[in-house]
């Protein structure tokens, strides 16, 4: 018989594997960006562009700090999450999580540098969501979740073919991407 520990165990490293299969997938298809895990280290550095004063960066930003979200996600196995480099320069990051059994891939916290310009050019949004995509076919999900989007963002989500805003469980707001 298994305990709790060793099933938790097993799930991070069956997740580890999709999630290195999702930044292998995306390194083949944008071969200039490089895609991994989020660290400790890329966590604070996000939470450092909220301290940039740059004259041509971007003001607004999430309302978590990464730091402070790390260890929730990282105790969580069947977390997506992915960090966007390019020319040794951290670019975006993203947290999410499957849903409970696993129809859906929520991407929870999205945030790309906020320097212009960015490492990634606008290419951030575009390369998260088809490193979720990945992730959801991966899988098996057949729902991509952007929860609590920034309404600004709208037009934004729906060119990558999520829906207009909706409520997510009757509780959250967020866009659907039908796959």
């Amino acid at each position: 018989m298994f305990t709790w520990r060793e099933d938790h165990i097993r799930t991070e490293q069956k997740y580890q594997v999709f999630r290195q299969v999702t930044y292998e997938a995306v390194m083949e298809e944008f071969p200039e960006i490089i895609a991994k895990e989020i660290t400790l280290r890329d966590a604070f550095t996000a939470d450092s562009w909220k301290h940039l004063d740059v004259q041509d960066s971007r003001n607004y930003r999430g309302s978590w700090e990464w730091v402070k979200e790390y260890p929730y996600y990282q105790k969580r196995p069947n977390r997506f999450e992915i960090s966007l480099w390019r020319g040794g320069v951290l670019g975006a990051l993203c947290y999410g999580q499957t849903s409970k059994h696993g129809t859906r891939v929520r991407m929870n916290l999205i945030e790309s540098t906020p320097q212009r310009p960015t490492p990634l050019g606008m290419r951030a949004l575009p390369v998260l969501s088809y490193a979720a995509a990945v992730f959801a076919d991966i899988i098996g999900a057949n729902e991509l979740w952007v929860l609590d989007p920034d309404p600004a963002l709208e037009d934004l989500y729906m060119q990558e073919g999520f829906s207009s805003r909706m409520y997510y469980h009757g509780k959250r707001v967020g866009q659907r991407r039908i796959l």
